[in-house]
């Protein structure tokens, strides 16, 4: 085992060898191309090491303590296996079964470390999941013109920051982004309310699941989660800030109009109101792709930006007439 330094690794195009935190869990693997990206992503770790660190008895009593949070953390998105979780499935989905079942899957347990206070760990789950969605939901749901075809559908607390980070990176990757702008804008959209966690809510069930009005602080508390805690960048900590923005200034929690809220969270925006609006969260009641993209027209450049809003109208068929609930299984 030694410690790898960011001076050391910016010498390398391919990574020769596995990298470890501190807790034991692998940041990147052998063979990996290392990316402007994953460097950046690298420099969050105080110390990081070429070779897993065997931890002593007093850090096991430490995990034990915190309720086993090795075998909490142990887990990756090749390991699990779809028949240990349920899940509702969209089946006109352009994702594959087996994938909307593990993403899902590796995304709840993801959850559970940032509940349970696990942020460095949670964020490297995270970043694999960044990839997962560039790599592999990229390539399925570019066959689909159709936005329902693109949703996971279910359980509101894991499926909308899914919607909303694939959404949100689909826009970016349509207005030709950098690849590490839509790295940031899914990341962005997989933490946009975050801040949600940091509220004392009674039922742990209702995590994340609670309506905007009724916590509209989590905007701020989710930013400073962002950059305190996950040390992340200011245009990733910033959509959760400013995703309730509006384009005439009528938002929360700054007023901000216009060009004065940022680009990534102009996009999360037009993502985060049209997943909501599948899911009935805002007093619009719409059963349908084509009722939800209606009424985004209806409330047009008063909310959102001309720009995002129309890239993304424009990336599906309007008409997309099936009921939502007709889809589920």
């Amino acid at each position: 085992m030694r410690i790898v330094t960011n001076k050391e690794l910016s010498g390398y195009k391919i990574l020769p060898f596995d990298i470890f935190t501190e807790t034991n869990s692998k940041i990147l693997s052998a063979g990996e191309v290392l990316t402007p990206g994953k460097l950046i992503m690298l420099k969050n770790y105080l110390k990081i090491y070429t070779e897993e660190v065997f931890l002593d008895d007093d850090n096991n009593k430490k995990s034990s303590s915190k309720g086993g949070s090795r075998k909490l953390v142990n887990f990756s998105y090749e390991s699990l296996d779809p028949n240990d979780f349920e899940t509702v499935i969209n089946k006109d989905a352009t994702i594959k079964m087996d994938v909307q079942i593990k993403i899902k899957y590796f995304y709840r347990k993801t959850l559970d470390l940032f509940i349970q206070g696990y942020y460095e760990e949670g964020l490297l789950k995270l970043n694999s999941l960044v990839n997962i969605i560039k790599s592999d939901l990229f390539k399925q749901v570019n066959r689909s013109n159709k936005g329902s075809q693109i949703r996971f559908l279910g359980e509101y607390e894991l499926c909308h920051p899914l919607n909303v980070a694939l959404i949100s990176g689909l826009i970016a990757k349509k207005l030709d982004f950098p690849n590490m702008s839509i790295d940031f804008v899914i990341l962005a959209g997989l933490l946009h309310d975050i801040g949600k966690l940091k509220i004392n809510l009674q039922d742990r069930s209702s995590v994340l699941t609670v309506n905007e009005e009724e916590v509209s602080n989590h905007t701020v508390l989710g930013y400073e989660l962002i950059r305190r805690e996950l040390k992340l960048p200011e245009e990733v900590a910033k959509v959760a800030l400013e995703h309730h923005e509006n384009n005439d200034g009528s938002g929360y929690p700054q007023g901000l109009s216009s060009d004065y809220i940022s680009e990534l969270s102009q996009i999360v925006n037009v993502a985060n109101y049209y997943d909501n609006l599948a899911f009935n969260r805002t007093p619009n009641h719409v059963t349908s792709n084509r009722e939800a993209l209606r009424i985004m027209l209806e409330v047009g450049t008063k909310r959102f930006s001309a720009k995002m809003l129309y890239t993304f109208v424009h990336m599906f068929n309007y008409d997309d007439p099936k009921d939502f609930n007709d889809m589920v299984i």
